[in-house]
């Protein structure tokens, strides 16, 4: 087989891809490890110990640098804050004297008053140089330059920062320190000494040598990154599942076509365990040079990740480990040669008289046996009521079923392909058969079940998968998304000097829906035993209307609605406002973050109410313009703007980044099982020259035939795409149950303009994959097939 290397072209691509998916999934968690390591030592610089705190005070840093032993202190500001309208967050952080820290624009601080910030920050805040720093309370500071913060500066580079001396810093920060590296000999002594000290038991501080926070810090940020690390491999494990599917398909076929050889061998002594090992022996070459060529492109593609995302990637630390070059070879190694095991064992029941026939026996039409077909059944059903159960669970034990009754569910499938899949296919194929390619192309389908099942089964998998993935990210996104609206009915609430003219001057904005302004006071309720602290909102019927908060409508006098998990709907509870606790039934809204009664509730004497404007978007409204131009309409008004669009957001961009980065890694696993198509499909070429050369003969001219083997990868394409598409429906339905079921209602929502553009790519995919092979097929001499060999 090896003297015909190109028949091992997709066996050693399906390798590559696999063993370049791993090699760079754990170069890349490695790496990852090593460059926030390499960002915790530049931060702990020369010091032997580290004292940490919330709040450290001057006091407190001036007597560590009194302690005996101690050669320097170098105190750091480490404070977050939220600033600007609307608010974002910005870390304020000591400027080091020296360093890694590299000026973009402007120039550092020279004088008091002086600070620089990051690009981050540039951008969320719309600031340049000569700004003034973004504080409510207007603090003065001049932004003059725009840098690039080192490692050196902080851990959290991407992070919006204002870097400063450490006297502005100290300043702005509200004058605490929250990290003292401290410089000296003997890290233990002096962790004792510090200790001992009364102002770090004053400011709640902890003391740790350098080299213990720093493997404290590097711990708690591997294991991060290794669930991540492992979420990537179960992608690796897929691809190389797919791959083995690929080669078993090709060493079958090979095996199959080297019949005559096989059995001159065997007619020259050679005995079933030396032909056992030979097809082994070449499956293991195959596997083992096809690794080292994967071994260069995962470790060539992570090598580009510097470039792409230099401030998280450092050069440096993309050098591959033994494990990182090891691990995935041997993998696709032991893949390999367990794939080709079965047609190796098929291999050795050749008979010698079989080099004497004049032509190979015509391809089985035979699907499957008994044993298989029962397996298939019982695994099938076993997998689908494990996927209820899973449902009906829910939580991580339920999720653990799913995994593995959908593994289950899914063998059975794949089992009984020789059974499903050729129906499937020439049902698909009877609008076809009224022209003679369709039929032929219908029929081959159905006389090889096998080989058919095998070529849609590689495909099956990648769509499944991806139409599993997209199924599921559409339902959890809009459970959550439904569970925010419930949270949050109303995202954008104004406190402060709320007037009817302000209401109405909002309400006109463009990409305001409506604007109210109703009363609001704080209180607590108390129920089972427990108090909450509520801020009780008191809505009309006619305002709850106007602002889409159904909940709250119809909302008697003696009525609360709110979210709880404890209070049961329609139970007693009390609200206590102004000193006096006003008895009120419940109506309970899962998840909801809001309260509101009946603005009755709130008239109790002696209750501190205040004014509260509740505005609604429209659907179109871009959020970041309409805070803005609600705050021109509010004209400089001292009030304050809250707005559960963040939280909205954060969701969104979350969801879109995950399904991105999980449908580029399925991209792997299809693009293994779209080899394997071609694959299947051009040693079928092969294995049928003289039937094509008999069409040829008969009549049928070379577009003919080319259109003969579209027609066959169009209908397993077509059968893998809709089955595909079904299963991963149902697969993904059934995970969200069991992942989310339990803590809240789940919202079905089927993505079927994604699912149809699926089907459409695997169609077209799977065309492309035939049209080499059909080529190939085109090209076949009639009168050379139909020569005796």
């Amino acid at each position: 087989m090896l003297r015909e290397p190109r028949r091992l072209v997709s066996s050693a691509l399906a390798i590559i891809l696999g063993v370049a998916f791993t090699c760079a999934t754990l170069i890349l968690g490695s790496s990852l490890s090593r460059s926030y390591t390499d960002q915790v030592a530049g931060r702990v610089g020369d010091a032997s110990v580290v004292v940490t705190g919330s709040a450290l005070s001057p006091a407190t840093v001036k007597a560590i640098g009194t302690v005996p032993g101690v050669t320097a202190t170098r105190p750091l500001v480490e404070y977050g804050t939220m600033v600007g309208t609307p608010e974002f967050y910005v870390q304020i952080v000591t400027l080091p004297a020296s360093g890694k820290t590299t000026v973009v624009q402007g120039r550092l601080p020279a004088a008091t008053g002086e600070v620089v910030i990051n690009d981050d920050l540039a951008q969320v805040g719309h600031l340049s140089v000569g700004d003034k720093l973004p504080w409510k309370e207007g603090s003065g500071d001049t932004i003059v330059g725009i840098v690039k913060p080192g490692s050196d500066a902080t851990s959290s580079t991407a992070s919006p920062l204002v870097l400063a001396p450490d006297a502005t810093a100290l300043r702005l920060s509200g004058g605490n320190y929250a990290l003292v590296m401290v410089s000296g000999n003997n890290p233990d002594a002096l962790v004792a000494s510090i200790k001992a000290l009364p102002g770090i038991s004053t400011d709640k501080a902890s003391v740790a040598t350098a080299a213990d926070w720093t493997a404290k810090k590097v711990a708690a940020y591997t294991n991060n990154t290794s669930v991540t690390t492992y979420v990537l491999l179960i992608f690796g494990v897929i691809a190389f599942f797919v791959a083995a599917l690929v080669i078993s398909n090709t060493f079958s076929i090979l095996v199959a076509q080297n019949t005559r050889r096989l059995a001159l061998l065997r007619c020259l002594g050679a005995s079933r365990a030396q032909t056992f090992r030979q097809v082994l022996s070449e499956a293991f070459l195959t596997a083992a040079v096809a690794g080292l060529i994967g071994l260069g492109v995962g470790w060539g593609l992570v090598s580009l990740l510097p470039l792409l995302a230099p401030s998280v990637f450092g050069a440096e630390a993309m050098t591959p480990d033994a494990v990182a070059l090891i691990a995935p070879w041997l993998t696709g190694v032991v893949v390999t040669v367990a794939a080709a095991a079965l047609p190796a064992r098929a291999a050795t029941r050749v008979p010698p008289l079989a080099a004497l026939r004049p032509d190979l026996a015509p391809a089985s039409g035979r699907a499957i046996g008994a044993f298989r077909t029962t397996m298939g059944i019982l695994t099938f059903v076993a997998g689908g009521a494990g996927l209820v159960a899973a449902a009906v669970i829910g939580k991580e034990t339920g999720v653990l079923i799913g995994v593995v009754a959908g593994v289950l569910n899914f063998a059975g499938v794949l089992l009984l392909g020789p059974w499903w899949i050729p129906a499937a296919a020439a049902a698909l194929g009877r609008p076809f058969r009224g022209h003679i390619v369709g039929q032929l192309a219908g029929e081959n389908t159905r006389r090889t079940p096998r080989r058919a099942a095998a070529t849609a089964g590689a495909l099956l998998i990648g769509t499944t998968l991806v139409s599993m993935v997209l199924t599921g990210a559409a339902i959890a996104n809009t459970t959550i998304q439904d569970t925010v609206d419930r949270r949050h009915p109303v995202e954008i609430l104004i406190y402060g000097d709320v007037t009817s003219q302000l209401t109405q001057r909002v309400a006109a904005v463009k990409g305001v829906a409506a604007a109210v302004d109703a009363t609001v006071a704080d209180g607590t309720v108390e129920a089972n035993g427990k108090s909450t602290q509520v801020m009780a909102i008191g809505l009309t019927t006619a305002q709850a209307t106007t602002l889409g908060w159904a909940s709250a409508e119809n909302l008697a006098p003696d009525e609360i609605a709110m979210g709880s998990s404890t209070i049961a709907n329609g139970a007693t509870v009390n609200l206590t406002i102004g000193g006096r606790a006003i008895p009120l039934r419940a109506r309970i809204v899962p998840q909801a973050a809001m309260t509101a009664v009946n603005p009755a509730v709130l008239s109790t004497p002696g209750a501190e109410t205040s004014k509260v404007m509740l505005v609604k978007p429209t659907a179109d409204a871009n959020p970041a313009t309409l805070l803005g131009d609600i705050g021109t309409a509010l004209d400089g008004a001292s009030v304050t703007i809250t707005s559960a669009h963040a939280e909205r957001e954060m969701i969104a961009q979350s969801f879109a980044a995950v399904l991105a980065v999980v449908l580029g890694l399925l991209g792997v696993s299809v693009l293994i099982s779209l080899v394997g198509v071609g694959n299947t499909l051009g040693l079928s070429v092969l294995e049928r020259r003289r039937e094509t050369a008999l069409l040829r003969a008969l009549g049928l001219d070379a577009s003919a035939v080319k259109r003969l083997l579209g027609g066959e990868a169009l209908l397993l394409g077509g059968v893998a795409s809709v089955a595909g598409v079904l299963l991963g429906i149902g697969y993904g339905i059934a995970g969200m149950e069991a992942m989310l079921g339990k803590e809240t209602a789940v919202t079905i929502g089927i993505p079927y303009a994604q699912l149809l553009l699926l089907i459409g790519l695997t169609l077209g995919l799977a065309w492309i994959a035939s049209v080499l092979p059909a080529g190939r097929a085109a090209s076949v001499s009639p009168a050379t097939a139909l020569a005796q060999e």
